[in-house]
């Protein structure tokens, strides 16, 4: 018996939800604009105008961050409650200081030239932040245990903190209106999305991790959890499409014309849910290792969120659905579905019915849900005997086979098609596995 058609899986492509891809912030610092700046003082009562602490001797503080950097344990009320909030707690109390900012006294780090070639401080490793991204933060000219912290996110074009370290202190009194923006570093605009300018990090920068190209392998850390789920595990990481990584999480997908002409978006086939449905999406314009996903499900017209990605505004036009076929006493019991989204060897039991012949085939609407499983039945036919099987839709075309096919115990829409014949498997699907 040739092989019965398998269930298609077209709802739902990328998780039904719109997810930032690679949205974390490269540096945050955890505060609001307009907040105190980062700076040492002796003050814990939150007085921004307390006197700067004065510079201390790293060696008589007990030692922490051992192995990692030179860092010491400073107790709570010699430093602000902001850059505390940065830092780790020390096991006996206090947090956990970079030896430069114990002995300045707090003094602003030295500059240097972080990504893109944007303005920058050097930060220590112990600093959990930059400790996090260490791998996609440079060293530039900076200690062998730091890194260059960018002085303004380059996602947000919001101050990250950094290069508030050391600058004058905030006196302002509670209720006073927020500062202006500034150009270096303050409290600044709105977020730029999609991201302009150069990459935020070059993905050649990483190892590939697809063989078709457009993907790189970049650290788990920098991938939003909700979205690290939507990925496939790398060498070093998660594999994440370049134009995600290029524009640090902030961009549009490419607009493309998916099944029937339907809006869509190109996506990666290196994500996971693209790559199940490889051979049931189109190329159209997209690049070799994408696919044209549509915005909405072509089976019911719901958002397969696929069009609410990063900063994409949504679609435009309406949803396409496929066009019903196959009536059944007035009910229409399956879809046309364009044949270049069927495999060749699963055409053969499809009939062209009421859909457009050498474009579509009409394919049983229940085989389309993934959730679809097809009830056990019991038949007797002269030419078989007796026999077990499971209820599949009269819209598929039998042929010849349609002789050894009895209606069974199943309902009017269905046949009841047996799992073994002559002692081999049919391959219907529905059936236990064969031994």
């Amino acid at each position: 018996m040739r092989p019965w058609f398998a269930l298609l899986t077209l709802t739902c492509f990328v998780g039904c939800t719109g997810i930032d891809y690679l949205g974390t912030p490269l540096i945050t610092d955890g505060r609001e604009a307009g907040s105190p700046p980062l700076t040492l003082d002796a003050g814990s009562s939150g007085n921004t105008c307390a006197p700067a602490q004065q510079p201390m001797d790293p060696a008589t503080l007990p030692v922490c961050c051992d192995g990692v950097g030179a860092a010491h344990c400073v107790a709570s009320d010699k430093l602000s409650p902001a850059l505390g909030a940065q830092l780790s707690a020390c096991p006996a109390g206090g947090f956990c200081v970079p030896d430069p900012l114990i002995s300045s006294g707090g003094a602003a780090p030295p500059s240097c030239k972080s990504l893109n070639d944007a303005d920058g401080v050097c930060l220590s490793l112990c600093v959990p932040m930059v400790a996090q991204y260490r791998d996609l933060l440079p060293q530039a000219t900076c200690a062998a245990d730091e890194r260059c912290a960018p002085c303004v996110n380059p996602l947000t074009n919001m101050s990250s903190g950094a290069c508030d370290i050391g600058k004058p202190q905030d006196c302002s009194q509670p209720g006073d209106p927020t500062p202006p923006a500034t150009a270096d570093g303050g409290a600044s605009t709105q977020a730029v999305c999609p991201h302009v300018g150069p990459p935020v990090l070059d993905p050649n920068s990483l190892p590939s991790c697809y063989a078709g190209g457009g993907a790189h392998c970049i650290a788990a850390a920098l991938v939003p959890p909700a979205m690290a789920s939507q990925l496939a595990a790398c060498a070093t990481g998660l594999c994440a499409p370049d134009v995600a990584i290029a524009a640090g999480g902030q961009f549009i997908p490419k607009t493309c014309g998916s099944l029937d002409g339907a809006e869509g978006r190109c996506l990666h086939a290196a994500i996971p849910q693209v790559a199940s449905q490889l051979s049931m999406l189109t190329q159209d314009t997209c690049e070799s290792y994408e696919r044209c996903v549509p915005c909405y499900s072509p089976i019911d017209g719901k958002p397969t969120g696929a069009c609410a990605q990063s900063c994409d505004p949504g679609p435009v036009k309406p949803a396409v659905t496929f066009a019903a076929c196959c009536e059944n006493n007035q009910v229409s019991e399956g879809k046309c579905v364009p044949t270049t989204v069927i495999p060749a060897t699963l055409q053969k039991n499809l009939g062209t019915d009421s859909c457009v012949k050498n474009i579509e085939l009409c394919v049983p609407a229940e085989n389309l849900d993934p959730a679809f499983k097809p009830m056990a039945c019991s038949a007797s036919n002269l030419l078989t005997g007796n026999y077990t099987g499971v209820c599949l839709s009269e819209c598929l075309q039998f042929g010849l086979q349609s002789l050894g096919i009895s209606r069974g115990n199943c309902d009017s829409q269905h046949r009841c098609v047996p799992c073994t014949q002559g002692g081999k498997p049919t391959g219907a699907p529905g059936c236990p596995p064969s031994p």
